[in-house]
């Protein structure tokens, strides 16, 4: 469980330790949550992978008996959900109306995917609560606070990693200077927690056979590359590669970008997703940021995308055939969505204020 991970670390910074990647520390304080200590091996201890902040932030909870941490820590992920839903319908509905809209953002935040990320304990609602509001932001013209909302997710990167070239290329300095203060604070306050050489220990985590394999697990596009090579490199490899074009394809529509600036952003949540070498099909969920962004421009096809998804989500991923639909379907509805969204045909003088050309955010 996800849960015991963060809430060990979170235990042993109250404890007055900065050892939060430490396996010793780890597995003395999860069998301390269990009440038991099970045998070691590639499944315990649990390790602990986020920035170090993460289990600073943690600790309320953490010094809770491990079923209470993990009903409170999960009611308020679906709270969160829930609210994130809300809005994104809110958003959806001028255009498409409330049954359609809300169906939409439901199968995006409620899907299968996102159940697992309730099972295991993770964050992934918070973090879609935290970009919905971004969204919000910068729909009222609030750069600055938008920039501050999405810093929440760089607790998790891989699920912002390929929103600072399009705020670069959009020239939205207040909000990527906003964002950059944040990773400044995630950054600052994990060296705080965990000293500048345990922080290395992250990267050795990360990179260790027992948890690389997780990259071959998920439903991110990398992973149509690595999984049948059996290659986490690959996966990798193809993410850099793949974001490497998005960039340069950004770069090249830039003027499309400075004046569709929340479309924009909304993509770039979406292709960070999309894109991610390592990602847990929990985090999913955030694809409804860009669904209830883009969906007034093309409903029809989002609602075929989103059939699709709840469909491939239904087969047997055991099954060589059916273990990568999922990821299928992102990468055709990837190319259909930014297809139909830059076609010159595709604008639409009626579309709400946060769909257009929004004067003042061009350069804010």
């Amino acid at each position: 469980m996800d849960y015991l991970a963060i809430a060990s670390a979170g235990r042993v910074v109250h404890a007055g330790s900065s050892c939060v990647y430490c396996a010793g520390a780890l597995g003395a304080a999860q069998a301390q949550l269990l009440g038991y200590t099970p045998a070691a091996g590639a499944t315990f201890p649990v390790p602990f992978v986020n920035p170090a902040l993460m289990a600073w932030l943690i600790q309320p909870l953490a010094t809770l008996p491990l079923q209470t941490g993990t009903d409170v820590f999960v009611a308020i992920n679906l709270v969160a959900m829930a609210l994130s839903a809300a809005i994104l319908t809110r958003r959806a509905s001028p255009r498409l109306g409330g049954p359609l809209a809300a169906s939409l953002v439901v199968i995006a935040v409620f899907s299968l995917e996102a159940g697992t990320g309730i099972l295991l304990g993770q964050s992934d609602g918070l973090m879609l609560l935290a970009a919905t509001l971004a969204v919000e932001a910068l729909d009222r013209r609030h750069p600055v606070i938008a920039g501050l909302l999405l810093a929440p997710l760089l607790l998790k990167p891989q699920l912002v990693w390929l929103v600072p070239p399009v705020l670069v290329i959009a020239g939205q300095w207040r909000m990527l200077g906003a964002l950059i203060a944040g990773a400044a604070v995630v950054l600052i306050g994990s060296i705080a927690v965990a000293g500048a050489g345990h922080l290395l220990d992250a990267v050795g985590l990360v990179t260790a056979p027992t948890y690389a394999h997780l990259d071959l697990q998920s439903n991110s596009i990398p992973a149509l590359i690595a999984r049948p090579l059996g290659s986490n490199s690959a996966a990798w490899a193809a993410s850099v590669s793949l974001a490497a074009v998005a960039v340069v394809v950004m770069v090249v529509m830039r003027d499309v970008i400075r004046a569709n600036v929340l479309p924009a952003v909304a993509i770039g949540v979406g292709l960070s997703v999309m894109l991610s070498p390592h990602l847990g099909d929990y985090s999913l969920m955030l694809l409804a940021i860009p669904v209830a962004v883009l969906a007034p421009r093309a409903p029809a096809l989002l609602l075929l995308l989103a059939a699709a998804f709840t469909a491939a989500s239904l087969f047997n991923p055991l099954l060589a055939l059916n273990e990568s639909t999922v990821a299928l379907v992102l990468l055709v509805g990837l190319g259909a969505v930014v297809w139909r969204t830059t076609h010159p045909g595709s604008a639409d003088p009626a579309l709400p204020v946060s769909m257009r050309s929004a004067p003042g955010l061009g350069n804010a």
